[in-house]
């Protein structure tokens, strides 16, 4: 077969040419009312469509579509009701972010502490990872990073030492990001050092593996301003001999926000902050009257967190 006459099944013969010419937020207005949006706040509308684009009010606007049909919204929609969920959003992703520093933190820590037995440059050392291609990468990128960085320890340690010619793990460590992070886990060739790294969590070390991946996925949806509340995610699974049987499910189920906040409500327990968390995401989800379902949640989910919480 010549491959080069293959086309993706999205390809056809006939060419469809996009026309259309940018809308008028007036003229976006109009387009939402004649679909069925109830609009009671005009000037309102028109002041929050001129700072977040239309596209993305439609994406929030979902839910509120009659079945099979996109251009129809149901009885009774409201502009203000799409704009909550657009505001519930928004502060969700920025309490996600939030845990996420304080576990992105605590991995560091951790991984800093291996410094305690190999040194501090220990994250050079080809002997203690398995995948040396990998470990390049892992340093070329610290290696632009100091480059690029204005940080004051980098400043520092190259204002005093010429060698060696990186600087020690609690330095470039400060450059890295989850994503790497988790890397640097699934790198290392010894079981005792992941299990080092784990076990403050209370995890097996391949459990934490996944947590760290999907947190990255996260991490990076949410600081690119991304929609989260009811996406479906493509979360990585770790099935292995742990008890915490309700983290599996998290992982290996439906792919929902609900199980990343179950994730992130685990991990915070061992750090000590999971109470303020749970509150936060409680009285986030009241203040909004947010429809939790959309979100993965099941009926009984705050037993569910609870027990997590409250789990020796």
């Amino acid at each position: 077969m010549n491959n080069s006459k293959v086309k993706p099944q999205f390809i056809t013969d006939k060419k469809n040419i996009y026309s259309r010419h940018p809308s008028s937020v007036d003229a976006q207005i109009d387009t939402l009312m004649k679909r069925g949006m109830i609009i009671d706040d005009y000037a309102f509308a028109k002041d929050f469509l001129e700072e977040v684009y239309f596209h993305r009010f439609l994406s929030y606007s979902v839910p509120f579509f009659v079945t099979g049909n996109t251009h129809q919204y149901q009885e009774g929609s409201k502009f203000g009701d799409v704009v909550k969920i657009y505001e519930f959003d928004s502060k969700l992703r920025l309490l996600i972010l939030s845990a996420i520093e304080k576990i992105e933190i605590s991995v560091r820590t951790q991984f800093i502490n291996l410094s305690w037995k190999y040194g501090p440059h220990f994250y050079l050392d080809y002997k203690l990872f398995r995948d040396h291609k990998l470990l390049n990468d892992s340093i070329e990128r610290i290696q632009y990073q100091l480059k690029v960085s204005n940080d004051l320890l980098v400043s520092e340690y190259y204002h005093r030492y010429q060698d060696p010619e990186m600087p020690p793990v609690w330095i470039a460590i400060e450059l890295t990001t989850i994503g790497q992070l988790s890397k640097w886990l699934r790198n290392l060739k010894h079981e005792k050092d992941k299990e080092n790294v784990s076990r403050r969590y209370e995890l097996h070390f391949s459990l934490l593996q996944s947590i760290l991946d999907n947190l990255t996925l996260i991490r990076n949806f949410s600081a690119h301003h991304t929609r989260i509340w009811n996406r479906r995610f493509d979360f990585e699974c770790a099935l292995n001999d742990t008890p915490h049987n309700s983290l599996v499910h998290a992982l290996c189920e439906e792919g929902r926000i609900y199980s990343v906040l179950l994730l992130i409500i685990h991990v915070l327990k061992s750090l000590g902050f999971d109470q303020e968390f749970f509150y936060d995401l409680s009285r986030l989800i009241e203040i909004y009257g947010i429809n939790i379902k959309e979100m993965g949640f099941p009926v009984n989910w705050q037993e569910n967190f609870k027990a997590v919480m409250d789990a020796k």
